[in-house]
C-alpha cells in the first residue's frame, strides 16, 4: 500500500481549475518534488493533502485514511505536516514555544491537571519543552530559544518553522517552497 495516493483531484475557485485531474503515488522513505510554473496548482495540491482546502472531486488516501473532508489538526494527528510558502509563525510567541505547541496535539495529561498544576501537568511540560529543546539544537537556533519569533531573520523563521513541522513526528513532511526567499 502507498503511503498516499491521489486519484482524479480537482479543485476550482469560482469559474477557474486550479486543480485537474491529479493522480500521483508516493511510497514511504520516498524523497519527491512537485515542480511546475507559478500558478500551476502545486500549493493549492498541498493545501487540498493538508486540510486547508477541500476537494471538489477526487480522493486523496493517506496510510489507508481517507483525508477528505478531514480538518487541517485531524489531518496533523494521523501524520501529515507542512510548512507554508509564506512563513507561519506565532510571531509574537518565543521560538521555544514555537517548538513546543508542536507537541500539544499529544499531550498526556488532562484538564483537570492543567487546571489543577498537578505533578502530571508539570511533568509533561518538562517534557515537552526538553523534546522541543533538542528539536531547536539539531537546527541550530537553542541559543535564541527566548527570543521572539518574529525577530528572527528570515532563514531562521523558515529553520524554525521546518523544526516545528517536525516536531510533530509526522510520517509525511510537505515542504512549500522550503528555499524561497
Amino acid at each position: 500500500m502507498s503511503l498516499l495516493e491521489i486519484e482524479g483531484l480537482y479543485k476550482a475557485f469560482g469559474g477557474l481549475s486550479a486543480v485537474c485531474n491529479v493522480d500521483f503515488r508516493l511510497e514511504k522513505g520516498e524523497l519527491v518534488g512537485l515542480i511546475g510554473p507559478n500558478g500551476a496548482g502545486k500549493t493549492t495540491v498541498f493545501n487540498l493533502i493538508t486540510g486547508v482546502y477541500q476537494p471538489d472531486q477526487g480522493s486523496m488516501i493517506f496510510a489507508g485514511q481517507n483525508l477528505a473532508g478531514l480538518h487541517p489538526y485531524e489531518i496533523c494527528r494521523r501524520g501529515v505536516a507542512r510548512t507554508f510558502q509564506n512563513i507561519r509563525l506565532f510571531r509574537d510567541l518565543s521560538v521555544l514555544d514555537n517548538v513546543r505547541i508542536a507537541f500539544h496535539k499529544d499531550v498526556h495529561y488532562g484538564l483537570f491537571s492543567a487546571i489543577f498544576r498537578t505533578a502530571a501537568f508539570f511533568r509533561g511540560e518538562q517534557d515537552m519543552e526538553r523534546q522541543a529543546l533538542e528539536f531547536l539544537r539539531i537546527f541550530k537556533l537553542d541559543h535564541k530559544r527566548d527570543e521572539i519569533a518574529s525577530s528572527l531573520p528570515y532563514g531562521e523563521q523558515r529553520r524554525l518553522e521546518i523544526a516545528r513541522a517536525l516536531a510533530t513526528r509526522p510520517a509525511m513532511l510537505i515542504l512549500d517552497e522550503p528555499a524561497a526567499g
